[in-house]
């Protein structure tokens, strides 16, 4: 009998890291960049992209690692190169210790999305040791109660040899309209699904069209997940409906600022989602109507001039339900995962 006790705690462990604490996941407010900051059950940090150039985002980061307990960034990841995503990392270096750090490979010197003096900043911080992640990789974590797998890295899905064309011809879904090729660095955000017992979490950084595209036909690669983190703060270039219909949310977060992202159009094609259980933004889109925000309770932020207020979740022991909440305005709501 104490044998089987005994393997009944390391099965536990395993599935839940430490005993009573789940998976944190959130959403920072850098004002219409991102910045997702994971925490895994053994307190293990992931952090996605750093926000905008200057103190305040990395502030913002810092007081937010704080607030869940990281002391220092595990594994830092820049999505791609644009600077609402990696702009802060020289402010967020000097706040945090970073361990590693990790990207899908500078483009070419032709290319016009780097800036110069960030990439310069980038890999001072590192060190010039940044780790290049490709699709199918996974990121080296201690806690292997938790998985992340890389599902986009630039401009290539799984299975792809670099090179692939941007547009791939799928006759599982011929309906699906192709868009010229994308030559800004959007097209090659790494993406990753993260997954913990029965729970799921997809983020494609500002992934667009016709590489997401790639990654549902013919073959799902991304899978069905509970929550979705709408991919390009909600603009249209991204969030096809071939991939939204084949991720299947439970919930969606959409980051986005008062003025960018949030478009309606992107908003309408999530509710449209049958399986969909709610819509959560950082900012309530000050341009469009109520109707294309989600509710004022599912918001953090309702100005364009705000505190900064962010999202969280949580996830349950073994990923069986997991809770959003917006602790700005007191609102939490639980699910039940997939």
């Amino acid at each position: 009998m104490k044998a089987a006790m005994l393997a009944a705690v390391v099965v536990l462990a395993g599935a839940g890291g430490q005993q009573g604490k789940g998976l944190e996941i959130h959403w920072i407010d850098v004002e219409g960049g991102a910045a997702t900051l994971i925490v895994a059950p053994s307190g293990e940090s992931i952090l996605m992209d750093c926000g905008w150039p200057d103190k305040r985002d990395a502030e913002r980061i810092q007081k937010a690692a704080a607030a869940a307990g990281v002391k220092q960034i595990d594994h830092y990841l820049t999505s791609h190169w644009h600077i609402d995503h990696w702009g802060g990392v020289a402010e967020l270096s000097g706040l945090l210790n970073i361990g590693t750090f990790y990207d899908h490979g500078f483009p070419d010197a032709s290319a016009k999305d780097v800036d110069a003096k960030l990439k310069e900043a980038y890999l001072k911080a590192c060190g010039g040791k940044n780790v290049v992640l490709k699709p199918g990789d996974s990121l080296p974590l201690k806690d292997k109660s938790l998985s992340v797998r890389i599902l986009s890295g630039h401009g290539l899905v799984p299975g792809e040899k670099a090179g692939a064309a941007q547009i791939r011809k799928c006759a599982a879904n011929p309906e699906h309209p192709a868009k010229p090729d994308d030559t800004s660095d959007n097209a090659r955000s790494l993406g990753f699904v993260l997954s913990w017992g029965m729970f799921d979490f997809l983020d494609l950084g500002d992934l667009t069209w016709n590489v997401e595209h790639k990654l549902v036909c013919p073959e799902n690669l991304t899978g069905k997940v509970d929550v979705y983190q709408v991919s390009h703060h909600g603009l249209a270039q991204s969030n096809s409906p071939a991939l939204l219909r084949a991720v299947e949310p439970t919930v969606a977060v959409i980051n986005n600022g008062a003025t960018k992202g949030g478009e309606a159009a992107v908003y309408k094609l999530l509710k449209e989602l049958p399986g969909l259980k709610d819509a959560w933004q950082v900012h309530r889109n000050v341009k469009t109507t109520p109707a294309d925000n989600a509710p004022a309770e599912l918001t953090a932020n309702d100005e364009e001039k705000c505190q900064g207020a962010g999202l969280k979740l949580t996830v349950g022991p073994e990923g069986r339900s997991f809770t959003v909440e917006a602790p700005s305005k007191g609102t939490k709501r639980e699910y039940a995962s997939k």
